[in-house]
């Protein structure tokens, strides 16, 4: 649609400027005089930018309509390109004077406005205007080949045209390998679901934001790319906020994406406010997010993603929030020409290497303890290379378990919450080497920050250097991630194990001999855990709850496999595991995914199950169902001598789940839990197993209230704090 050119108006005869009555004539290669009308400074300014060094435009800008006519008049520009909406004269009225005026008739004016409308276009037009375009136009495209307005005997170039804000985010997300989305729509969210309508990412609508919280969060973890998480303002944001704390705590990327009210409404008491007139969503989730940020207008719009993106993937992974004006994502906005790709070095120093495979060499009881850090990035490999060649044996974390295979010879099991007596019992023989990777060394992954772990050499490798020193005392900190360390440290350790003292016991994992039940409707919590395992397929992927039964499946899961194992510790929040079998079984599609959980954590968000319906999911959720909060009645008990009630019931479990459209069948034996293997094998949808659990057959474990009771302040176990450790990168 082609500007109207320069020459003597709109006569009937007249003959455009660039041709004679012959033909085309050669195009006269003059500068253009270009006037910008706009009220924002920065718009002018950024115009202004954008033509620096354009040698064939002459440009002069006017931030109001009245000094405008009279720069028609003195600098006589060939194209006038004005705001529609100015204090004063508008846009509108300040077009018909130049149009009108024979004088100034011959100057092309274009009208633009952030909120172009059909019905404007059609008034602008009448006012004389040659187009009316909406905003942003980039005028840097200047006399650049493409799509052409003639004007007069140049090329004035409209580039890429302008897209709403929600359809050029969604777009960046594909860009960024975004496949899977979870949330729950509402009005101020709702450009960005309607623009997924659009796109191929699968969007997974979840009964809860929670649930959307912990599924997206479980989708990174088994994947290792970006968990994303869409939903409204004021409650739907404050219902994320659990979900947020259990990934800024557990290290997961997750973009957690909000709708906010528009700008125009912040701090006038509307609905839901969550600007910082209102509920100041950004500082709530400042403080469990590695980037919290409002988009304050559609231009900003595609570098903060970007910055998101890169936040949460890079150094030690995390959460990050933007909240979305709603007049941001419906607002029209130029895509903007971004190039470039952000990296995280990760080269560990060569002298650190060095000097950790000597005290390897000269160690006679060392331990590896690995953490969740250990996880993907070929790390798990790396691992076991490390520990064949060192002859080192290697404990794991709860949340790391799986990352060394338990049936690995040098394998020694869990070391915490749910731990196996082989670390206990090899920690207590004494060590004189630990290595520390991946791991926060907190009180659930230390045995209640047992002082075995404070070798004479504690070297700790972590990508986050917060997590170092934070409650034991390293001679040796590394920060780095463990993958880059454990190649480094393999290149260096060669094929030869060094020489040391045979092992006064044998290694291997060793498990509580725990007994059987004694009642004939109940299940002992590990024969139920080690039944189910020995029904599913050997890869099975578990995600695993708060509570007593947590224990249970950290201590007799046998599990060979690295992402085996999701469970998100940190927080400890319970009701995280059906969301987080979602997140799970959409990454891996063709593998068995369980959930592990509690009936107080099933009564908490059990309305997944549905999700896992509507999304056709055969995700398997095993109920350990004693009927009470069993971890806290029992804590209780230990802490105060006294036993509080906190029953669970009525609940019927399977009614629940089968009302939600799941099979489901309650066990009260082995013998019936197997009768479920073909169930559990083949149905195509969600299962549900009420597992009737028996309390009384409960795990030992140490008293973690009176390990955080003790006094630290003045030294880390024994070790003064004085004690520098060697830091490296």
């Amino acid at each position: 649609m082609p500007l109207k050119t320069s020459g003597d108006g709109d006569d009937a005869g007249a003959v455009p400027a660039g041709t004679s009555a012959s033909g085309p004539a050669a195009p006269e290669a003059r500068t253009r005089r270009v006037l910008v009308v706009d009220d924002d400074a920065l718009q002018l300014r950024a115009t202004q930018r954008a033509l620096r060094g354009h040698a064939r435009i002459e440009l002069t800008t006017a931030d109001n309509a009245i000094d405008a006519l009279l720069l028609v008049g003195t600098f006589r520009p060939d194209v006038v390109l004005m705001d529609l909406y100015m204090p004063g004269l508008d846009g509108l009225e300040a077009c018909r004077r130049i149009t009108t005026n024979p004088a100034t008739r011959h100057v092309e004016v274009i009208l633009t406005s952030a909120a172009m409308t059909d019905d404007l276009a059609r008034l602008s037009r009448a006012a004389g205007a040659t187009h009316a375009l909406p905003k942003p136009v980039d005028l840097g495209g200047l006399f650049t080949p493409g799509p052409e307005l003639a004007v007069g005997t140049t090329s004035i170039a409209v580039v890429t045209p302008t897209v709403r804000g929600a359809d050029h985010l969604v777009d960046m997300l594909v860009s960024a390998g975004v496949e899977v989305m979870f949330g729950l729509p509402g009005g101020a969210i709702s450009p960005v679901h309607d623009a997924l309508l659009d796109r191929d990412i699968r969007v997974v609508t979840t009964r809860h934001e929670a649930g959307a919280m912990f599924a997206a969060a479980a989708y990174a973890r088994a994947t290792g790319k970006l968990g994303v998480v869409a939903v409204t303002s004021g409650p739907g944001v404050l219902n994320s906020m659990t979900g947020l704390g259990s990934a800024w705590c557990d290290g997961v990327p997750l973009l957690l994406l909000v709708g906010e009210v528009p700008r125009a409404a912040h701090g006038k008491g509307v609905l839901q406010d969550g600007s910082a007139h209102g509920l100041q969503i950004v500082e709530m989730a400042r403080h469990v997010a590695k980037l919290a940020v409002e988009v304050p207008r559609a231009s900003a719009l595609p570098h903060l993603l970007r910055r998101a993106i890169a936040t949460a993937m890079s150094g030690r992974r995390g959460p990050v929030v933007m909240t979305l004006p709603l007049d941001v994502t419906t607002a029209q906005l130029t895509p903007p020409r971004i190039g470039g790709t952000m990296t995280v070095g990760g080269l560990v120093a060569a002298e650190s290497l060095d000097e950790v495979r000597d005290l390897l060499a000269r160690a006679q009881r060392p331990l590896i303890l690995a953490g969740a850090g250990v996880r993907g990035g070929g790390a798990p490999a790396r691992l076991v290379t490390v520990a064949e060649r060192a002859a080192c044996p290697v404990a794991t974390t709860p949340k790391g378990k799986g990352v060394f295979p338990e049936s690995h010879p040098l394998s020694l099991g869990v070391l915490g919450l749910g731990g196996h007596p082989s670390t206990r019992a090899y920690l207590e023989r004494g060590v004189d080497l630990v290595i520390a990777l991946g791991t926060s060394l907190g009180d659930m992954s230390t045995d209640g920050f047992t002082p075995l772990l404070q070798a004479a050499a504690l070297v700790h490798v972590d990508i986050d250097a917060r997590q170092i020193g934070r409650s034991y005392a390293p001679t040796h900190a590394i920060v780095a991630s463990t993958a880059d360390f454990l190649g480094g440290l393999a290149d260096r350790l060669g094929e030869v194990p060094p020489a040391r003292a045979p092992l006064a016991a044998p290694l291997g994992v060793r498990r509580h001999a725990l007994p059987a039940s004694e009642r004939t409707d109940r299940i002992a919590s590990h024969a139920a855990i080690t039944t189910l395992q020995a029904l599913l397929p050997a890869d099975t992927i578990y995600t695993v709850d708060s509570g007593e039964h947590f224990l249970f499946a950290a201590h007799y899961l046998h599990l060979d496999h690295p992402d085996a194992f999701l469970v998100m510790t940190g927080l400890g929040s319970m009701g995280q595991s059906i969301g987080a079998a979602i997140g799970a079984q959409l990454a891996h599609p063709a593998r068995a995914v369980a959930a592990i959980c509690g009936d107080g954590c099933f009564a908490m968000t059990a309305f997944e199950i549905a999700t896992a319906v509507q999304e056709r999911l055969p995700i398997r959720v095993f109920v350990f169902n004693d009927q009470r909060l069993g971890m806290v009645e029992d804590g209780h008990r230990k802490v105060y001598g006294r036993q509080p009630l906190y029953p669970t019931g009525p609940l019927d479990v399977c009614l629940i789940a089968r009302g939600l459209g799941a099979v489901s069948v309650r066990v009260s034996t082995v013998a019936e839990l197997r009768a479920a293997e073909e169930l559990l094998r083949h149905a195509p949808g969600p299962v549900v197993i009420d597992v009737a659990i028996d309390p009384a057959v409960s795990m030992p474990k140490g008293d973690r209230i009176a390990a955080m009771k003790e006094d630290t302040s003045s030294s880390a176990f024994g070790v003064p704090l004085e004690t520098r450790p060697r830091v490296t990168n």
